[in-house]
């Protein structure tokens, strides 16, 4: 079998079994809730981000108000607006969405319990701020799903016949009220009765996840990973659970290691993947470099296109480039998407760990749209990023370019063979 029949037959497998096995798997209801609910909190996120940029601003304008409590009270509640609207959302994919509402405001009940709160002699109740917060996330999302899995148990149970005289308000009540009091009273003697404190429970669960993303292969890996899925058109939004599952909590210890002057340890945080716009340089697999090949090309199809796609691509938005070219089941331009994934993650490992770029000071979770190079200076607060851009640039051109010539050359045959047949 020729080099050629087996890449087809790779392609067709990819493109025939595995993505749609995969996107089967991200419909299903426990997993397209879960990552619905996430991206459900990002207004919140983003309202905090624009304080961040606020704050930069007024840093040179001493006049303008503080206002840092905006922020306090959006991404400083990551945890408990996640418990809510995972709840919610798994609720509406479960086909329950009567209970959505109920659900998630048991969720919020339930995460502030599991906040470990305890009552001073005062008789003011004093909990850890931070445990509402991005340190909070792994929790609100565990308590969203064993809240949603009671709830979903109950639904399935009918409690009055259909022709009952019960009114409907009074059934409603009912079949309310049996769930919420399951789902508080279990968790009450977990952690009221016997103590037991879920966040470090969790966190200890979750660490094995964490360490495998933040080393060396995993990072590679992970990074990779995404480029393929984007590649078969499965949208990055997919992973947003486990994006933030990830990177909130490790771009929050970055920070309070930056506060206690001490070098941060994590690198795989979305400030680093997507913001500075190093590895992801014009969105997932590197394409503005392919970008700016299209605005030379011999082809007009692709001129145009490059020029069509080059605004959006300024702010790491590819999918125009991704389907227009298209890049979506294309092998030509599939493997240098992961080629340059490999590249820049080594690239990205070797800036930080050799201390040749600072870390992010600031946290800006899924924002990977701001403008190239001015995003890496804002993050990171460092110009020494504006040459790292560069050299990033010239080494995803140089992946992209001989893959750009051979994809040029059979989009030119096809329009001489349009211009002859007309």
């Amino acid at each position: 079998m020729s080099e050629k029949a087996k890449s087809n037959k790779f392609m067709d497998w990819l493109q025939f079994k595995f993505a749609p096995a995969v996107k089967t798997f991200m419909s299903k209801p426990w997993i397209a809730g879960f990552s619905e609910g996430v991206v459900k909190c990002l207004p919140f996120i983003l309202t905090g981000a624009l304080i961040f940029f606020y704050e930069a601003i007024a840093s040179w304008i001493p006049f303008l108000p503080v206002i840092t409590f905006v922020r306090t009270y959006t991404f400083q509640l990551m945890g408990i607006l996640a418990a809510y609207n995972i709840a919610a959302q798994i609720m509406v994919h479960l086909r329950h969405r009567s209970f959505s509402i109920v659900a998630g405001l048991t969720a919020v009940c339930a995460h502030i319990m599991a906040c470990n709160g305890q009552t001073n002699d005062a008789g003011l109740w004093e909990v850890s701020y931070s445990r509402f917060g991005p340190s909070g996330i792994l929790l609100g999302m565990f308590i969203a799903v064993y809240v949603a899995l009671i709830f979903h148990l109950f639904a399935k149970v009918r409690f009055f016949k259909s022709d009952s005289a019960v009114p409907t308000f009074v059934q409603e009540w009912v079949t309310n009220i049996i769930p919420i009091f399951v789902t508080i009273l279990i968790e009450g003697i977990i952690v009221i009765d016997f103590g037991v404190d879920l966040l470090p429970l969790i966190l200890s669960l979750f660490s094995p996840i964490q360490a495998i993303a933040q080393s060396f292969f995993g990072w590679i890996i992970y990074n990779t990973m995404m480029a393929l899925f984007y590649g078969l058109g499965v949208s990055g939004w997919t992973w947003s659970g486990l994006n933030n599952a990830i990177s909130v909590p490790a771009q929050e210890a970055n920070m309070i290691a930056l506060a206690a002057g001490q070098i941060p340890q994590y690198i795989n945080v979305t400030e680093i993947r997507s913001g500075i716009g190093l590895i992801n340089l014009g969105g997932i697999g590197a394409t503005l470099a392919l970008n700016v090949m299209f605005l030379f090309s011999k082809s007009k199809r692709l001129k145009t296109l490059g020029k069509v796609c080059i605004g959006p691509g300024l702010f790491s938005i590819n999918e125009p480039i991704l389907y227009g070219a298209p890049m979506v089941y294309n092998p030509i331009l599939l493997l240098p998407m992961l080629l340059c994934s490999v590249a820049g993650s080594i690239i990205t490992w070797v800036i930080f760990k050799g201390g040749l770029l600072n870390y992010p000071n600031v946290a800006l979770p899924n924002v990977g749209t701001l403008p190239v190079i001015a995003g890496t200076v804002m993050l990171t607060g460092d110009f020494r990023g504006i040459l790292w851009w560069f050299v990033c640039f010239a080494v995803y051109a140089a992946i992209y370019y001989p893959f750009f010539k051979v994809f040029e050359k059979g989009v030119l045959e096809e329009e001489a063979a349009a211009v002859a047949n007309s």
